[in-house]
């Protein structure tokens, strides 16, 4: 297995971060067991995970004029500057691609990616004034 190839985007967030949850999974693996001499299944519990879910816009130069891009940022350990992440601040990620598949309702596949971010900071914080 390669190990993803690191990179950093630099841009403004799109929306304020969300907090969800990956759903807790149940399967049966089974296992050889050396006292009885045989094979044993057993069941093994994937506890749910919290992760902070964000989206960038990160702007580039092509030679047809600038471009936009949107990207699905994903923290899995997120630190408290990014707890702090709102709609508009112009940060700067690093971290890495990943795809992955869904299926849909309907049987079909879809294909996704997003961005799992490794390190995330702020280039320029938006001043806030909070109401009394």
């Amino acid at each position: 297995m390669t190990t993803p190839t690191s990179l950093t985007l630099i841009g403004y967030l799109g929306k304020d971060r969300e907090t969800r949850k990956t759903r807790e999974r149940t399967y049966t693996k089974t296992v050889h067991n050396k006292v009885i001499d045989g094979d044993e299944e057993a069941e093994v519990r994937v506890p749910s995970r919290s992760y902070l879910k964000l989206s960038l816009a990160a702007h580039e130069r092509t030679p047809q004029g600038p471009v936009t891009r949107w990207h699905d940022l994903v923290l899995w350990r997120p630190d408290r500057q990014a707890l702090m992440a709102r709609k508009g601040d112009h940060v700067q990620v690093t971290g890495h691609f990943e795809d992955y598949q869904l299926e849909t309702a309907d049987g079909d596949t879809l294909c996704r990616r997003h961005f799992v971010v490794e390190s995330f900071r702020f280039l320029r914080l938006k001043v806030r004034f909070e109401a009394a």
